[in-house]
């Protein structure tokens, strides 16, 4: 299984986007190689974002669906309160939610996100190919 991060899902559903290829080459790509996932943390995100909750839910039926548990929401906060005071770009605890879903279940993580990836170095990290 495959947890796709919410930047990826940003890009998909948005054909404007400037990640928007590369993100659906990716998406479809890994889902003929493994189950693709979406965070429960993803769809609060994405209702954050003004989408319609029949259109999000038509998006995303393809993709497993993972609530967000109590391990790894301890782990993000963790991870977050050990980031944070040391850097000065004000980390978005959502993207510690998702990474910690990932790294909590051992599955690999689909994002456009590079910042802070050496926070998780358990996590193995797969980024859409920039062509």
């Amino acid at each position: 299984m495959i947890l796709v991060d919410t930047s990826v899902f940003v890009a998909w559903m948005d054909p404007s986007h400037s990640n928007h290829m590369v993100c659906t080459k990716a998406l479809r790509m890994w889902a003929g190689r493994d189950q693709l996932a979406v965070s429960s943390v993803t769809y609060a995100e994405l209702a954050a974002g003004a989408r319609s909750q029949e259109g999000v839910d038509e998006d995303l039926k393809p993709f497993e669906r993972i609530d967000l548990s109590f391990e790894a929401s301890w782990r993000a906060g963790q991870r977050f309160r050990q980031y944070r005071p040391a850097k000065q770009d004000n980390p978005v605890l959502s993207d510690f939610f998702i990474r910690a879903q990932a790294a909590v279940l051992n599955i690999q993580h689909l994002t456009n996100d590079r910042r802070r990836t050496a926070v998780w170095p358990e996590l193995d990290f797969i980024f859409p190919e920039r062509t």
